[in-house]
């Protein structure tokens, strides 16, 4: 009998120490999750405030229909609108079902 307290006692400190570590493990990720969305938030600030600056720049257009720098005009828009899809996708979805969960 008490064999088996010991064994139970054992076994049970040995699953609340894995379970202390994979929640240390979690809110190390949560906290890494809440940065990556942060910095992907400021990234497409950045790049949309870049290509507004350069189509106020190039009022006229003539910078855009050059082949060279209309190429980097496309590109720079193109950056924009996928890193607004991948924000829409994937991090205003995760936080919509955030307050969601918070209000319940």
């Amino acid at each position: 009998m008490i064999t088996a307290v010991i064994i139970l006692s054992v076994m049970f400190s040995i699953a609340g120490w894995l379970a202390y570590v994979q929640v240390r493990k979690v809110l190390k990720l949560t906290a890494y999750l809440e940065l990556y969305t942060r910095m992907m938030l400021v990234t497409t600030v950045k790049v949309d405030k870049a290509y507004r600056r350069m189509k106020e720049v190039d009022r006229l257009g003539s910078f855009e229909a050059d082949d060279e720098t209309g190429m980097i005009f496309h590109e720079i828009k193109q950056a924009t609108v996928e890193l607004n899809e991948f924000i829409k996708r994937y991090i205003d979805d995760s936080n919509e079902e955030d307050s969601k969960e918070q209000k319940k």
